[in-house]
């Protein structure tokens, strides 16, 4: 089956900068980073603060110029340095969701002026109001939100409203980067909800947190990353539960223990892996 997405030997370095900058040598951000995620599946990537994650998914939708290395979209390299029709597929076919939904919502446009734009993207035979209402629909919100602006909405709200931006692409591969992070428990049950749903359609996601509850139970493979490198790949249940590096090991230790095959999760979240029988806390 051909990777849905697939990134081969992957470098970036930030340039060094500032009147004390020098002749220092420029930050190396990604380090010959190769990983592929395939339809219908989920791959994880889990490190610490620092070592490259978001800087990853930041690059791979072009946000990071000047790496080296081969970004492919459905078996098609990418050139973020051609012109525009050229990234079109690309371009709407792999959807950033980002920690914080400022980063994708225009704080003044309308919900529906930014979801309408997004439709634009991927043409249908369906109405406007059909798609839109379609739209608000899976990310539980109503059409009442349409002729509302960002900063009349929770945060909460806004992720859902930043994920149905995304959907409006029609993509077939999701970045996500820290998606859940600044949300209430209950609304996180509900955006992995989603996320599972979307699974099932045949979407593929790259997922990027520091939380390996959530990672123990939507991603099929998790890869662990420590200052730009991948340095230990695998199963999401064998590596929690059998990690091989001393580094995963490490991220393991520091998070809550579980007594289910070495796989973290929430409470909250029991109804999405109804096969978790139980949960231990740290104390």
């Amino acid at each position: 089956m051909t990777a849905a997405l697939e990134i081969e030997r992957l470098t970036f370095a930030y340039p060094s900068s500032g009147l004390m900058s020098s002749g220092a040598a420029a930050l190396k951000a990604l380090d010959d980073v190769s990983l592929s995620v395939e339809p219908g599946k989920v791959l994880g990537i889990v490190g610490e603060s620092g070592s490259g994650k978001s800087t990853l998914l930041r690059t791979i939708v072009g946000l990071n110029r000047g790496y080296s290395g081969t970004i492919r979209y459905q078996g098609q390299a990418v050139d973020h340095a051609a012109g525009n029709a050229r990234l079109a597929p690309f371009r709407a076919g792999v959807q950033m969701i980002f920690q914080d939904p400022g980063g994708s919502l225009n704080p003044f446009r309308t919900i529906r002026q930014t979801l309408t734009a997004a439709l634009a993207r991927a043409p249908s035979t369906a109405s406007e109001r059909d798609r839109l209402g379609a739209l608000l629909d899976q990310v539980g919100m109503n059409a009442s939100a349409l002729d509302r602006r960002p900063s009349e909405f929770s945060g909460g709200q806004l992720q859902r409203l930043a994920i149905a931006r995304a959907l409006a692409c029609d993509p077939t591969v999701f970045l996500c980067d820290e998606p859940t992070s600044a949300l209430d428990v209950s609304i996180q049950a509900q955006i992995l909800d989603l996320f599972a749903r979307l699974k099932n359609e045949g979407r593929a996601f790259v997922f990027v947190t520091h939380n390996l509850g959530v990672l123990g139970h939507v991603a099929d493979t998790i890869a662990v990353m420590f200052r730009g490198r991948v340095v230990e790949i695998g199963p999401a249940r064998r590596l929690i539960a059998e990690p091989r590096e001393a580094y995963t090991a490490a991220l393991i230790a520091a998070s809550p223990r579980l007594k289910h095959r070495g796989v973290l999760l929430d409470n909250a979240r029991r109804r999405l892996v109804p096969q978790a029988s139980s949960v231990e806390s740290t104390p």
